[in-house]
């Protein structure tokens, strides 16, 4: 599992111009329920598991967040398993979007927190510039139609639409593909 992480690790820099040029760690938020034993043996965990990658991820307290991970465990009894999910979301400014999520199934809260960490991993991997994009694509529509000047194109949009402001009409004869 652990050179599984480290794969999942080097693709996170590797991936496309809003994460990997930046070369800025994510500013992660982990919420989970503090009075729950089952949330409380794996939460901390995962805390560890994301603070122990400096050079990506930034642990924080705070609403100034990038990705804010919302987690939750359950054992009927201390003989189960832990049964465990996540929902990741990004944020952008104060826009949100889902990330992904999953559910997890492992015998202790070590490996439940190694296998929620590693899918979180591959969501930020897979996932983390193409709903930036999504995202940006959304903030330019809402302007343009509450507005009936033009709007300031996002920057990593500039190269695609080839200018820095852009009305309705421009936008419509120009539109991008979601």
């Amino acid at each position: 599992m652990t050179k599984i992480i480290f794969l999942m690790l080097a693709t996170v820099l590797l991936v496309g111009p809003s994460f990997a040029q930046s070369r800025k760690p994510l500013k992660v938020k982990v919420i989970y329920d503090p009075t729950d034993v089952s949330s409380m043996a794996v939460g901390p965990l995962l805390v560890q598991k994301v603070a122990g990658q400096p050079k990506f991820f930034s642990v924080v307290n705070d609403d100034d967040k990038d990705l804010a991970i919302v987690t939750d465990c359950y054992r009927a009894t201390s003989n189960d398993p832990y049964s465990c999910f996540y929902v990741a979301n990004e944020f952008l400014g104060s826009n949100e979007s889902l990330l992904g999520a999953a559910v997890i199934v492992k015998a202790s809260p070590d490996e439940a927190a190694t296998a929620l960490f590693a899918s979180i991993l591959q969501d930020v991997a897979e996932r983390w510039n193409t709903t930036t994009r999504r995202m940006l694509i959304a903030e330019l529509e809402t302007c343009l139609l509450l507005t009936e000047s033009s709007c300031a194109v996002p920057d990593p949009l500039v190269a695609e639409l080839k200018t820095k402001s852009i009305n309705l009409s421009q936008y419509m004869r120009n539109s991008l593909k979601p």
